[in-house]
């Protein structure tokens, strides 16, 4: 098996959303909230706005996010820690 080398970037995010599917989460979050018939008007409202639609996020969704994270990795391997389409 050969090893590759992984570049550190310099201008490289010490988290970056590459392999961060947190950062898919909060784009689904986002949406939900976009999509309600009365947009929150302040931050409670909006506190609870994204409350309700974190509950109502399928279990499936998370599954997916952790199911897709061997090829995130592999992904981020084989640019040798440069972009990925993630």
């Amino acid at each position: 098996m050969s090893q590759k080398q992984v570049k550190v970037l310099s201008t490289w995010p010490a988290q970056s959303p590459d392999l961060n599917p947190i950062e898919n989460l909060w784009g689904e979050l986002q949406r939900r909230v976009r999509k309600r018939n009365l947009r929150p008007a302040n931050k409670h409202e909006l506190y609870l706005a994204l409350k309700e639609e974190w509950e109502t996020i399928p279990r499936k969704t998370y599954k997916k996010l952790i199911d897709s994270m061997p090829r995130r990795v592999h992904e981020c391997i084989e640019r040798c820690g440069g972009p990925t389409s993630y």
